[in-house]
């Protein structure tokens, strides 16, 4: 009986020290931190390869140029990491009932850098450049748009004629737009080989 004490006594005090290490093993609570951005400052992104032209038009087959490319030129809409198509240099837009017709309306007061308007000019421009072609867009994409019909209704309003419904018509708005003020009197030859790319 007398052992039989001891041993409740050891495994009382056993499991007193186990809890006390325990709890003194508890982290910290330590509230989180909403960080708020500021503007400026440097990024930094580690890359594999090297740029060739900053050109989102002839970027296709460099992912270099590409992932360089989306942080310096707007798309008209974008994709939040739901899938879920998000305004850029798209204010809104709407789809006709058979799902043909879709019309954008642009941010007001956008701007490129040199302070000249962002028009739904450069918007056709830039569709024109990847309609013409050349060897640095795929074909299919080309084609693509030569079978949709593009119109200015403006200079913020465009619509986009499809021949039939094309649910994912959406994904495809996603490409830079170009500059017509500063490329439009060039051939896409020419376009190619202007140090707009470089600059």
């Amino acid at each position: 009986m007398k052992r039989l004490r001891w041993q409740l006594i050891i495994i009382f005090l056993t499991g007193l020290v186990v809890g006390i290490l325990l709890l003194g093993e508890q982290p910290i609570y330590q509230p989180l931190l909403n960080p708020e951005p500021v503007q400026g400052g440097i990024y930094t992104e580690a890359l594999v390869g090297e740029f060739q032209r900053l050109n989102p038009v002839l970027d296709h087959y460099n992912s270099v140029d590409r992932d360089v490319d989306s942080l310096i030129f707007a798309s008209l809409v974008t994709f939040d990491h739901r899938g879920i198509p998000k305004p850029s240099l798209a204010e809104s837009w709407g789809i006709s009932h058979d799902g043909t017709i879709y019309n954008f309306t642009l941010r007001p007061n956008l701007t490129w850098h040199d302070g000249q308007p962002v028009t739904s000019r450069d918007v056709v421009f830039t569709i024109d450049l990847l309609r013409e072609g050349g060897l640095s867009i795929p074909e299919d994409l080309q084609l693509f748009w030569r079978d949709i019909q593009v119109k200015e209704l403006g200079d913020q309003n465009l619509q986009f004629q499809l021949p039939d419904p094309f649910a994912p018509f959406l994904d495809y708005l996603t490409f830079g737009i170009l500059p017509e003020h500063l490329l439009g009197d060039l051939s896409y030859e020419q376009i190619v080989e202007t140090q707009f790319n470089l600059q």
